[in-house]
């Protein structure tokens, strides 16, 4: 059995005529299960678009995505998530007219994360069964004691824990998070630090886009660096910052080993 549970092979992408991944012969690079896979690069990399390629949301031009042996670049992307992918944004998004549970709720079904099934109520029929996982996910990211507050009464910092927890009341195989620390207070960073420790140490598989190096290198056990839409360098974190490239082109003197 192959142990690489994620598989991006030969992946490019094209915007008109920007080449944005792959331009010299295709992306590549494996994610074995169990790993906490940091992605890195300047504004421009193709690390945004690697993730939006890797979750569905877009699809190569060419190349494709495989998470468990499945072909995610010929699934639909509803159909994602069943397979056990999760996903959150660089902006958070919540449901203003719900509360913090209320939300947790809609995101443990994937259909429900639709607008119009939040709108027509659909989701309420599940909602017994589902309260106490969401009460549980909340708890993991520090909100359990809020659960009837509105969303906002929520920092900005505590959206990106409830975005957390909305991925994690479907307990994905697989956890994608972008930027998670943007505009998060250094006392939540550290909650979030812990909450990504624990769900590695737990087998969940994690894939992080992080601005935040010294939060990203100090957690994470192996790094992917992009340049200009090619994988540049792929190594455990001590090994990223020793690579004379990825200090020249990124991380600078100081973070040199």
């Amino acid at each position: 059995m192959n142990r690489d549970f994620l598989i991006v092979d030969g992946v490019t992408k094209r915007f008109g005529g920007l080449q944005a991944l792959g331009g010299g012969g295709g992306l590549s690079f494996t994610v074995p299960r169990g790993t906490f896979l940091g992605l890195i690069g300047p504004n421009g990399a193709g690390k945004s678009t690697t993730f939006n390629i890797i979750s569905g949301v877009l699809k190569p031009n060419t190349g494709a995505v495989y998470l468990d042996g499945q072909n995610l670049s010929e699934t639909r992307t509803p159909e994602i998530a069943a397979h056990g992918l999760g996903r959150t944004f660089q902006t958070p998004r919540a449901f203003p007219s719900l509360s913090i549970l209320e939300n947790v709720i809609v995101g443990a079904d994937s259909a429900g994360e639709r607008l119009g099934a939040v709108l027509s109520g659909r989701w309420r029929r599940d909602e017994p069964k589902l309260k106490e996982k969401a009460v549980a996910a909340l708890e993991r990211v520090g909100l359990g004691n809020r659960t009837a507050e509105s969303v906002a009464s929520l920092s900005g910092g505590e959206l990106r824990m409830l975005e957390v927890a909305r991925q994690l009341v479907r307990d994905p195989k697989i956890l994608l998070l972008d930027e998670p620390t943007a505009g998060v207070d250094p006392s939540l960073q550290g909650r979030l630090s812990d909450i990504l420790v624990r769900l590695h140490e737990n087998g969940t598989t994690l894939i992080v886009v992080e601005h935040n190096l010294h939060f990203l290198l100090r957690i994470a056990d192996s790094i992917v660096v992009l340049q200009n839409g090619e994988l540049l360098a792929q190594g455990s974190p001590q090994a990223i910052r020793s690579d004379e490239r990825v200090v020249a082109a990124y991380l600078g003197n100081d973070h040199a080993a």
